[in-house]
């Protein structure tokens, strides 16, 4: 089975373009990138630019980006692989227990059944101790089920206060506090569709790493955070507005186009 390496080497070969091309075609460093295609992926970047970059040299090569991702997350889990091989020196094996019971065979000799002793205490005695019996079995169930009612009551009240935080939280600065998680000291902006916008992509251009990529419809505020400059690709430029720091901006003319924003 190839490796992560081996199909994005073999898809850029196929490709006809070297390192060097590739690496100015998607504003990904060539070192990055023959790492990548050396399945080296131990090198200095954060988890979220590693990922942003593969996928993107993987769509670059008409590679299935999902599908590489996956695969770099199996192998980064190093998860053991189970075999029937030899054990290794130390290692014991461990087996189920399996209770027989006291019938452990056709031979086996059977306890005598013990006959029953009549009781000695007399009648109305005996109806005393089986009245507190179930007069203390009573309690303890009592006790049983005024725990479950009062443990369902906290349950209830916890989950009906969780969803009024959520109903009265901003719904935008929760949204925000996830992304400004992602990429700590980035800059916030917005991308507005007027109309629908079939198609619209959104790369950083130091780095590389695609921030967003999909449609809009009219209407929509797509909150993004960036770090630099940014170049914009969309199918319909005359509906499409950037907001930044509570100020507008065009982006383009008619039809489909690039720009790069950095405010």
């Amino acid at each position: 089975m190839q490796t992560i390496g081996d199909r994005l080497e073999e898809a850029r070969k196929h490709k006809g373009v070297s390192l060097r091309e590739a690496a100015e075609a998607t504003k990904i460093r060539g070192e990055y990138i023959s790492a990548f295609e050396s399945n080296s992926f131990d090198i200095n970047l954060p988890e979220i630019y590693i990922r942003g970059f593969l996928r993107n040299y993987a769509n670059f090569l008409k590679l299935n980006g999902t599908q590489i991702l996956t695969d770099y997350d199996a192998l980064a889990s190093g998860e053991p692989v189970f075999s029937s091989g030899p054990k290794r020196e130390g290692q014991t094996e461990s087996y189920g227990r399996m209770d027989l019971g006291e019938n452990r065979g056709a031979g086996a000799a059977e306890s005598p059944k013990s006959a029953p002793l009549e009781s000695e205490e007399p009648q109305e005695r005996r109806r005393e101790s089986t009245f507190g019996a179930y007069e203390a079995l009573d309690k303890g169930v009592y006790l049983k089920v005024g725990a479950i009612v009062a443990g369902g009551l906290v349950a209830v009240f916890l989950l009906v206060s969780a969803v009024l935080w959520v109903i009265r939280s901003d719904p935008e600065e929760t949204a925000g506090a996830g992304a400004n998680a992602e990429q700590p000291g980035g800059q916030e902006f917005f991308l507005i569709a007027r109309d629908t916008i079939s198609e619209v992509r959104v790369t950083e251009v130091d780095t590389g790493l695609e921030l967003y990529e999909g449609s809009l419809e009219a209407g929509d505020r797509q909150r993004l955070i960036r770090n630099g400059p940014v170049d914009i690709y969309f199918s319909n430029g005359e509906h499409l507005r950037i907001e930044h720091e509570g100020s507008r901006f065009r982006v383009g003319g008619s039809g489909e186009g690039r720009a790069r924003f950095d405010l």
